[in-house]
Parts: structure tokens; C-alpha cells; sequence
């Protein structure tokens, strides 16, 4: 069925009218935002641009070098090179046409120039335009690449001769024209190497002395106080300013590549097939040293932004990945986005018609990096408020759009407490088996025994969506016993049965009967509706 253009736009802004008034009401307050890292600045680090890089390469490189073997290898005819890719750059004028960009995953962006020594750093601004504008994106394309389909400024930077990222491929060898045939004694790997002796990468004495480029990737954990491996991250090496290879790091935080006799350039690319996590709305990195050695990369307090991005990576991957308790995992790919400026915004928030309609090309989750003063939050605060959202855009995609929205706002955020609760517990139960003070002091925060904060009951209670609904038939405290509200006398449920029937469950009446329906032997069916004649009265 086709719809005219004019009905096209009104159903557009209707939807996006009505995500707006749905966002405003999914806003989430972090449990944990009384933890921050106080004496930590509020900056980035950025990249530092050095001298342009001579890459082997260019065209021109290729094709010199291609003489030189040929002269050598007293071929009868030369060999004629043309362009097999273009080093381009691309100017996205908004957000709209970054996401139109980079929603080609055939492409690799990068937000700082390749053909340039950069330093280390997880920012790059492009400095002759303006702070509020996006960069420049810097990508290599099949010199077939369609450039106007993009309908986005750009600029064709270089002329290039790939014909392989690996250079052990020996079975390319280089024809007249660029052609590939057998049986001709130039090979891909003997114009690569010839060209990189000649602009000075390597030399004929350390052709052979080859290494193996790998790195180590750890993120300091404030709870544990002290450093973890990253599982799942997403490492890439680049060399002669071009070729690049990427490998994930396993459970050591450990990843390695091919031989090379070269330098690499390593890098993190915050993303995988399954999620993107966004700083500011564009792609998030790390970009790491140049140089023949491994890199043993320790992300701590002193850069808070890859910290907290780190933390983010965590979540991401024991809830698509890892141990999920039985908790059903995310059926769709998300997009997140960092935000490490705002200070008046919320902790953490889903925008559930986002997860609905566009979430291939927008952010469905968002996570703010400070505390109201300004401060940024502790690493195991953002890994928590992580899991909180991913509870929520799990249940979204379970029960569907339609259900979820008119499930009551406190069943919804009962199962995205219990969900943060259940899984922030097994993450550090899992790493450190030990007791741990700190540790202990989050679960018992966690337990949101304490909400809502002593104040006066009906009309505060209203505006409160949290509550520990959930997280009571799990745990085995009774908050009468501490003087709060609640006389809980039940135990001994397991959350990913609740789970399970949430596509069943729309308020707090569903709930009851759930749980009725699931009672332990050791549960009545009277301190079951005892416990809810209380929470109704107290919470609603």
C-alpha cells in the first residue's frame, strides 16, 4: 500500500509527539547516585594531531614500487596500476545524516584522520569547525562506491591500492591494469613490502623479524578496588595508516592478531553486531599507541568518560552474552547513548517508542555520566543503571510495544529494579567471591528497602514509581524487622519465572495472583495478600 507524502509526514510527527510524551515519563533515577567519583575532572582526553603519515599505500607509492619490481624483475611490459579505493572524509551537516552514514556497516568511520600520527585519547573535534557541529568522518571506500548516495558533503582525500587486508595473501598478484592473474611473479605481498621500504615503514634488514601485535584490556572496578578484564570488547590494529584487522578479547580481556613486521595502531571501537554504544550521538572509541609491542590498556579513574563507557560494554555483554540468571535476554540490537555533559538530566532512560520504530538508527537507551553537583559517577553506578534500562528494553521487546505501555508503570519498574538488583549481585559475585564491605553495602542499597526516603505517605507516594515489589519475593530481608513499612514474610521466588509471564501481567492485582499462583510450599496465600494489602496501601 502506498501513502502520499503529506500522510507520510503526519503519521511521522504523530509518532514522534507520542514518543516525546513517552520518553518524558521513562526517565529513571539510579539507585546508586549517592556514589560519585568526586575528585575526578570533568574533561575528555583528547586526540592530539601530528605529522601526516607518507602510507605505502597511495597510489603513487604502489605504483612506484611496482616499477621498482619490475625493473628488477626485467618484465618485459610494466605493470600499470589504477585506484582499487578512495580515502574519503565525509561532513555530516546534523544527527540525522551521521545515523544515515554510518548505518552502512560495509564502511569503517573513524572521527580523526587516518593518514596522520595521533595520539591516545577517546575524543576528537575536528578544530576549524564549530564545537556544537559533528566532525569530520574519515572512512576508505571500493573506488565503485556510489558517493552521492549519501546525499552528505564529503571529500575524496587520496587515491589507494588495496587489494587485501592481510598481506600473506600470496595468491593476488598484480597484473597489467591492475588485473588479477596467476603465475605473475609480483605478488600483493611483494608490492606492499617493496612500497613500505620505500617510504620508510620497515627496512630490508627487519623484513623478517616479525612480531605478534596483542593487547590486554582492563577497566578499574571501584566496588572491587581494583582492575578486571574486559570480555567481548572489540580491539583493532591498523598499519600502514589503511590495512586494519579486529578481533574481540576473551575472557582474560586478551586478544591478538596475525604476525606483522610492522607497527600497528590499536584502537577500541565501543560496539558490536548486537549493540552501539554512542558518545555525544556518535560512534564511541578509544584509540590506543603506535607501536611494535603489545598494548596493555587500564581504563581508570583519570578517564572517566572511557570508564563509564567501559561499564556500559559490561552490561551490554552479560546481558546478551553472559550469565543472565534465566532472565531473557534482549531479542533485538540497541543503540546507547553516553552523555557526559549534562548534569540536570536522570541517570538512565529508555525511550520505548524509540526500541519500537527506530532503533536501528537511534539511541533506545540513554546513560548520563554525572550526579546533579556535577561529579561523575562511579563505575559500578553505571553498570548498574545499565542492566536497570536493559530489564527494561528486554521486557519492551518481550511483551511488545503495545502491552508494555499499558503495563503499570509500577510492574515495569519493579521487574527493571529486580532485574538491576538480581544481575549487578551474580556480576560481582562472579568476579570476587570474597566478601567485600562495598560489596555489601550495594546489595543492601539495592534492596530499595529504604525507598521512598521516610516521606510523608499519599501525595509523595503518587509521583514514586519504584518500589521493591519484585526484589521482596526474592530476597530474605524483612523490612519490618528494620523498622520499615512493609512486613515481608516472603521468600524463595525466582525472578525469571516472574519474567516469563510478564506478557500476562498489566498492574499490581496481575502481580498478586502471579505470585499466588507460584507460592513456595513455605509462602501462605494469607502473608501473600498481606504483604500486598500493605504495598497497595503505601504505594498507590
Amino acid at each position: 500500500m502506498k501513502f502520499s507524502s503529506f500522510f507520510s509526514q503526519k503519521v511521522v510527527c504523530i509518532i514522534v509527539l507520542f514518543s516525546a510524551v513517552i520518553f518524558s515519563s521513562c526517565k529513571k533515577e539510579d539507585i546508586l547516585n549517592d556514589t560519585t567519583l568526586q575528585s575526578v575532572p570533568k574533561t575528555t582526553t583528547a586526540i592530539q594531531i601530528g605529522k601526516k603519515i607518507d602510507s605505502p599505500l597511495l597510489l603513487r607509492n604502489m605504483q612506484r614500487a611496482a616499477d621498482s619490481l619490475t625493473y628488477r624483475a626485467q618484465l618485459r611490459s610494466g605493470v600499470s596500476l589504477s585506484a582499487t579505493h578512495y580515502y574519503v572524509r565525509f561532513l555530516p551537516a546534523d544527527t540525522a545524516e551521521y545515523n544515515r552514514l554510518v548505518a552502512d556497516k560495509t564502511l569503517d568511520f573513524t572521527s580523526y584522520p587516518l593518514d596522520y600520527e595521533v595520539s591516545e585519547g577517546d575524543y576528537y573535534h575536528d578544530p576549524s569547525l564549530p564545537a556544537e557541529a559533528i566532525t569530520w568522518q574519515y572512512t576508505v571506500v571500493p573506488v565503485s562506491y556510489n558517493l552521492e548516495s549519501f546525499n552528505i558533503q564529503y571529500e575524496k582525500l587520496e587515491d589507494l591500492y588495496i587489494l587485501d587486508d592481510d598481506l600473506e595473501s600470496e595468491e593476488l598478484s598484480i597484473g597489467n591494469s591492475s588485473t588479477l592473474r596467476s603465475r605473475i611473479s609480483i605478488t600483493w605481498k611483494d608490492l606492499v613490502t617493496e612500497s613500505a621500504i620505500q617510504t620508510g615503514y620497515i627496512s630490508r634488514q627487519t623484513l623478517q623479524s616479525k612480531w605478534t601485535p596483542s593487547a590486554t584490556i582492563m577497566a578499574y572496578d571501584d566496588l572491587l578496588n581494583k582492575y578486571i578484564p574486559l570480555q567481548g570488547v572489540k580491539v583493532r590494529i591498523r598499519y600502514f595508516a589503511f590495512m586494519k584487522a579486529y578481533h574481540y578479547t576473551d575472557k582474560n580481556g586478551y586478544v591478538s592478531f596475525s604476525n606483522k613486521n610492522t607497527s600497528v595502531e590499536y584502537s577500541i571501537e565501543w560496539e558490536r553486531d548486537m549493540w552501539d554504544i554512542r558518545d555525544g550521538g556518535v560512534q564511541s572509541f578509544y584509540h590506543g599507541p603506535d607501536q611494535k609491542s603489545a598494548w596493555n590498556l587500564k581504563i581508570g579513574t583519570g578517564t572517566p568518560k572511557s570508564l563509564h563507557i567501559s561499564a556500559i560494554h559490561r552490561a551490554l555483554y552479560k546481558y546478551y552474552y553472559g550469565d543472565v540468571c534465566g532472565l531473557i535476554r534482549p531479542s533485538e540490537s540497541l543503540k546507547v547513548n553516553y552523555n557526559s555533559k549534562d548534569t540536570d538530566g536522570p541517570n538512565g532512560s529508555t525511550d520505548y517508542v524509540t526500541l519500537e520504530f527506530f532503533k536501528d538508527i537511534l539511541s533506545s537507551i540513554k546513560i548520563y555520566g554525572l550526579d546533579n553537583n556535577g561529579s561523575y559517577k562511579v563505575g559500578s553506578s553505571i553498570f548498574s543503571t545499565m542492566t536497570h534500562e536493559l530489564t527494561h528494553a528486554s521486557h519492551c521487546f518481550f511483551v511488545g510495544f503495545t502491552d508494555y505501555v499499558k503495563t503499570d508503570i509500577l510492574v515495569r519498574e519493579a521487574l527493571a529494579l529486580a532485574g538491576q538488583w538480581v544481575l549487578t549481585q551474580d556480576e560481582y559475585k562472579q568476579i570476587n567471591r570474597e566478601t567485600n564491605s562495598n560489596y555489601e553495602h550495594l546489595l543492601s542499597f539495592m534492596e530499595c528497602q529504604d525507598w521512598p526516603y521516610n516521606k510523608p505517605n499519599k501525595a509523595f507516594n503518587r509521583n514514586i514509581k519504584y518500589s521493591p515489589l519484585m526484589i521482596d519475593m526474592l530476597d530474605e530481608v524483612n523490612q519490618a524487622t528494620r523498622s520499615k513499612p512493609l512486613n515481608d514474610q516472603i521468600q524463595g521466588y525466582r525472578l525469571y519465572l516472574f519474567e516469563r509471564s510478564m506478557n500476562e501481567i498489566f498492574s499490581v492485582s496481575d502481580f498478586q495472583n502471579l505470585v499466588i499462583s507460584l507460592s513456595p510450599s513455605n509462602v501462605s496465600k494469607q502473608s501473600i495478600n498481606d504483604y500486598f494489602e500493605q504495598f497497595n496501601s503505601f504505594y498507590k
